[in-house]
Parts: C-alpha cells; structure tokens; sequence
C-alpha cells in the first residue's frame, strides 16, 4: 500500500536530525538574532527601538544588548547629534555571523529540496499542510481514542505478536510523539486544543 510507504517516509524524515534542529530553530523566535537583524537593516537604532520592533520589555532588550557587547557583535555609540541618545550597532563580527547564520540554514535547506521545482514545492506544501490538518482533527482523534483505547483488542492482539503491543507502549510513553499532547490516565489520546 502507497499509504504505508508515505508514512514510512514520514517516520523516517520525522528522525532526521536536521530536520527537527531546523524546525525547533524556525519555530521558535530567537529575540537576539532578530535585534541583529534590525541592526543590519536600519541605521541609528536605540534599545528603544528594539523594543518596539520585538514587542518585549527595556529590561530584557537590555540583556541582549549585554550578552551581544560581550559577543563582540554589537557596540555603542553616541549620537553626534544628541550626546543623550545611545544607538547600538553591529560590529563587522556581528554581519559576519548573522551571515553566517543565514548561511547554514539555507545551505541546509538547499540540500533537502534539491531538484525540486517551484511548482513542486507548493504541491508538497498542500500536501503537507493537508496531512497536518488531517492529523490535528477531531476525527482523526476520535479513530486513535477508538484504536488506542481499547485494552481488550491489544491484549488479542498480544496474543498473536507481542510486536504490536510494543510498539503501542512506546508510542502511549512518547510524550510528544506524532503531536499528541498528553494521555489521559483513563487511556485516551487529547489533541492540541482538546482540553
């Protein structure tokens, strides 16, 4: 069955470890290189500004401007204009690495899209984003509650090969496995969003 291969292939890309370093990574914001990044676009930027632009407190914007100085990446300066008003900027260390950074997830991600077309590209995005949707819903949910659930049919299934019943127990211990939230002592599943 094509269905068993495809999910074969999920499981597989599922333990890339690329694959789960770059998805933890882009899911995440990460408020430091994000300041970098405003440093590299605009000009005369002050801790205020960061603020403004990453939505969090002076006092947070304070310790990454701390932990960039000890960096080396970021310095500084006094305005010209108004010895009252400080901007912080990016050291040619700070371009270098935020470079860098762009680099290495590009290359990355070059590598596993190689010789996909454009076009193929948006179809396995709709794919993907399908198969997502199927597996955060309800239905699919309610089949896992109805499969998983049911102690009786495991212990048969038991009987026949132990292999099933293994491989049920290491799922029901993976706490987040496959986007499951969390078990239920009475032994259902719960989705994101099923509380």
């Amino acid at each position: 069955m094509r269905e068993i291969t495809i999910i074969n292939h999920l499981a597989q890309l599922a333990h890339q470890p690329f694959l789960i370093f770059a998805g933890r990574m882009e899911d995440r914001t990460d408020n430091i290189f994000e300041a970098m990044r405003l440093l590299a676009e605009e000009e005369h930027v002050t801790a205020g500004r960061i603020s403004e632009y990453l939505d969090i407190k002076p006092s947070s914007v304070t310790q990454i401007i701390k932990k960039l100085e000890e960096a080396g990446t970021v310095e500084k300066v006094k305005s010209t204009e108004d010895a009252r008003v400080t901007f912080v900027r990016l050291t040619e260390k700070g371009r270098e690495g935020l470079e860098e950074q762009g680099s290495i997830s590009s290359e990355l991600r070059k590598a596993v899209f190689k010789d996909f077309s454009e076009e193929e590209l948006k179809e396995l995005d709709e794919y993907m984003s399908r198969l997502v949707e199927n597996v955060s819903g309800e239905e699919f949910y309610d089949k896992l509650n109805q499969i998983f659930g049911d102690d009786r049919r495991w212990r048969q299934f038991d009987k026949m090969s132990s292999r099933f019943s293994k491989a049920r127990e290491q799922m029901m211990r993976q706490g987040q496995f496959g986007g499951f939230e969390e078990f239920h002592r009475d032994g259902f599943f719960r989705g994101r969003g099923r509380r």
